[in-house]
């Protein structure tokens, strides 16, 4: 890691079940290895956060696609950034 902060990213994916993300663990793990991930399936989008360097987000786009699950970034206005929520989800 060249010391960068890291980035919060959010995306909207079709993954729906604990299964779905079982599936996943082992992979965003190793995509991710300085950072953290997480899934809020009770979220109508099927919400996946990421702090992790910006290099890294390709790659778990590129995963979620390659295991058959469809992922969107979910864009927010430059004043929701570091919002509290993504920060609690994350401490």
């Amino acid at each position: 890691m060249n010391g960068s902060p890291h980035s919060f990213f959010l995306f909207r994916t079709s993954v729906q079940t604990e299964y779905d993300i079982l599936e996943l663990t082992p992979y965003l793990n190793a995509a991710i290895i300085s950072g953290k991930w997480s899934f809020d399936l009770e979220d109508i989008d099927n919400v996946l956060c990421l702090s992790c360097d910006k290099g890294i987000k390709p790659k778990v786009e590129r995963l979620l696609r390659i295991k058959g699950f469809a992922i969107e970034e979910l864009h927010y206005l430059p004043d929701e950034k570091g919002i509290p929520l993504i920060k609690e989800i994350f401490d």
